[in-house]
């Protein structure tokens, strides 16, 4: 029952996930095209100089070369699209549904609570590294047709840190939501924690403290270190990754013994 109801949930979220993956990719290609007409400017090296520490931390100083340009203008923004993305999901897989009184129909059946969350928790993941599919792809093949061609293992390292980034912010929500059956708690809390760690790491270069921990932050392993152009550790990727899922096993037993409501 839990794998069929994985993929009513697949189902049920299609349109919602067509759509975002859409306008995803279609922002990352219209980026790129833009990079032809300043590739190789170096005004454009100059305005980046000027900028805060703060920003050039986000936005790197190097808008000419493929990996500055994709990292800088493209990537810098994905934490937090993406973390949107996962937690307004999370938050809607089982508080949504409740407050709608959608769960009544799949608890009737004889399935578990337990198997309800970890399906939907199982869908969460599958959406968001489908999403995060849709941004390689658009990346890649964007870099070759725009000029700004990157090395395939490297997009692909980078993009995976985001993804996984964002999945573990997405299953804050849907975590949250499954406890307390509160879908706007959950979907504030997983988009604006991803989005507080965001604007955190920028300040690393100038707060001692946040640089110290900058290694407890999945930030740090997509937007820093140059993924783009070096090959980075992969255990970050299985720490966000197992975070997630330790975030939903908490969860289990307080959404197994509380009242389902609409």
């Amino acid at each position: 029952m839990w794998l069929e109801l994985f993929k009513q949930t697949l189902h049920d979220q299609r349109k919602n996930w067509f759509w975002w993956a859409l306008s995803l990719a279609l922002y990352v290609l219209s980026l790129l095209a833009f990079y032809p007409s300043i590739k190789g400017d170096p005004s454009a090296a100059e305005i980046m100089n000027k900028l805060p520490e703060s920003m050039k931390i986000l936005f790197g100083t190097d808008l000419t070369s493929p990996a500055g340009y994709v990292g800088g203008k493209i990537l810098s923004m994905m934490p937090a699209l993406l973390s949107v993305y996962a937690a307004l999901t999370g938050a809607g897989l089982i508080a949504g549904a409740e407050a709608r009184g959608h769960l009544e129909f799949p608890l009737s059946h004889p399935i578990s609570r337990r198997e309800l969350l970890w399906g939907r928790t199982l869908a969460l993941l599958v959406l968001t590294l489908g999403l995060g599919a849709v941004l390689f792809a658009a990346t890649w093949v964007g870099g070759q047709l725009f000029q700004a061609p990157l090395a395939f293992g490297h997009v692909l390292q980078t993009v995976a840190f985001h993804t996984l980034g964002a999945w573990l912010f997405g299953a804050l929500a849907l975590a949250v939501g499954a406890a307390t059956a509160r879908s706007g708690l959950a979907a504030s809390l997983g988009a604006g924690l991803g989005l507080l760690l965001m604007m955190l790491y920028s300040l690393t270069g100038q707060v001692k403290v946040l640089a110290d921990l900058a290694w407890l932050n999945p930030w740090k392993y997509a937007l820093g270190g140059a993924p783009l152009t070096h090959a980075a550790p992969l255990t970050p990727l299985l720490v966000c990754l197992l975070l997630g899922l330790a975030l939903c096993a908490l969860a289990t037993p307080r959404f197994a013994g509380r009242d389902i409501g609409r």
